[in-house]
């Protein structure tokens, strides 16, 4: 982790549900510590993207590259990675801490790293 954040480039990425092409053979370089905004109208595939590149949706064709290393077949638990979504997606029975510390659990990291990590976090601009 570190603050400095990842690479992540996509390759050809396509991604169809039955007939309809919800993202159509994009190439995508996004260096580490780079602010991207996707924008567009709603339906141009701007969420599938991002749900591809967090591996909560798979590719149909092409391939994603995170740290240059090739995910595109892994799920999302497997990238390092996570996706704020624009609605709050937050456990309400949890505090700010708590929600924040979350996945870090999940990934076995241990209490005072973990500390530290959301430290790190909260104190953050």
């Amino acid at each position: 982790m570190g603050g400095k954040g990842h690479s992540v480039r996509l390759e050809n990425i396509a991604k169809q549900f039955g007939n309809v092409v919800a993202v159509d053979h994009i190439n995508l370089d996004v260096a580490p510590g780079e602010f991207l905004t996707l924008l567009g109208p709603s339906g141009s595939g701007k969420t599938t993207t991002l749900r591809i590149i967090a591996g909560l949706e798979f590719p149909t064709e092409g391939q994603v590259y995170i740290d240059e290393k090739p995910v595109a077949d892994k799920p999302a638990y497997k990238r390092d990675l996570g996706m704020v979504f624009q609605n709050y997606a937050l456990f309400p029975h949890m505090t700010i801490f708590e929600n924040i510390v979350f996945p870090l659990k999940m990934k076995h990291i241990s209490r005072g790293e973990l500390v530290k990590r959301v430290q790190t976090i909260l104190e953050e601009d």
